[in-house]
């Protein structure tokens, strides 16, 4: 019969003795569950301790940071600016696709932009600041549109660029600015109820709001056609530009130019009235393209093109 190994423990105490014996698998046991416990507890500590050695060591560079937050606000702002200018650019893209005849950028092609999208980890750029209204990933976001847009701006402006430069003569003939220089759109274009009947028709044209008196414009280069006067549109003043453009300049006080004469864009060719079937002094302005009638606001550019 094989013999197994046993420790046996012995102590005495004033009134008896005990004893007690683990044989060797016993003892390696107890020894694997000791070693395992202390593992364990090890573990957690050493996990606790790292835990707030990390988030001491990120307040610390958080307080750091705050230094960064100005920055950064003033970063915001510029992009704001930037926003701004990028926008005004957009409307002058568009006008001037207007004048060239050239398709206009879709919405959601100028939304996206050009170029590949920048990967960061927002989490960990916005865990380095304090808990301030500020993130840098809005600002990495923001920046990383920016560029695509002003990319897109870039490569449009070429494409204009080259269709303009072989259209001189049609550029000057696109009506392209606003016929008056004060007052104010009462009317826009499309359907509207009718101000004498209340009946819903669509009006062709804007209707601009100015004192009786108010110089007005010729749009673009052109010849003057007709100098008529009739019980709807009063005074009215009709200009030919070529290339399939037209304007009409309604409810005039007085008409300056005569038909046949050739006129320039922003040269006054008559004053603002109330003639016709009209309720207050202002100017029915309209553009047609081909024979059809235009939003005349998508003729319209930033500031006058002398």
């Amino acid at each position: 019969m094989k013999k197994q190994s046993k420790i046996v423990l012995i102590w005495n105490s004033v009134k008896s003795s005990k004893s007690f014996s683990l044989s060797q698998g016993k003892l390696i046991g107890l020894t694997l569950v000791v070693v395992l416990v202390f593992a364990g507890i090890t573990t957690i500590a050493i996990n606790a301790f790292s835990n707030s050695f990390y988030a001491a060591k990120l307040l610390r560079l958080q307080k750091n940071n705050s230094k960064l937050v100005g920055t950064i606000y003033d970063m915001q702002n510029r992009i704001k600016q930037m926003e701004s200018e990028l926008h005004v650019l957009t409307e002058k893209d568009r006008a001037l696709r207007t004048y060239a005849d050239i398709p206009l950028i879709d919405k959601d092609v100028r939304k996206l932009g050009v170029g590949g999208r920048y990967n960061f980890q927002s989490d960990e750029l916005d865990n380095l600041l304090p808990k301030e209204d500020v993130e840098l990933s809005s600002l990495a976001n923001d920046l990383d549109r920016l560029t695509r847009e002003i990319k897109l701006e870039r490569i449009s402006y070429e494409e204009i660029y080259n269709a303009i430069k072989h259209r001189s003569p049609q550029i000057r003939s696109t009506p392209s600015i606003r016929p008056v220089n004060t007052g104010y759109i009462s009317d826009g274009y499309g359907y509207r109820k009718d101000p004498f009947t209340g009946m819903k028709r669509f009006h062709y044209g804007i209707d601009i709001s100015a004192p009786t008196g108010t110089p007005v414009y010729a749009t673009a280069d052109g010849v003057v056609r007709s100098t008529n006067f009739s019980r709807t549109f009063g005074r009215i003043i009709k200009i030919d530009h070529g290339y399939g453009y037209s304007t009409y300049y309604a409810h005039l006080s007085k008409m300056l130019v005569k038909p046949g004469e050739v006129v320039k864009r922003g040269q006054k060719i008559a004053e603002v009235g109330c003639t016709g079937r009209s309720t207050a002094s202002h100017l029915h302005y309209e553009v047609r393209q081909n024979g059809i009638n235009k939003n005349p606001l998508d003729y319209y550019f930033t500031g006058y093109i002398r």
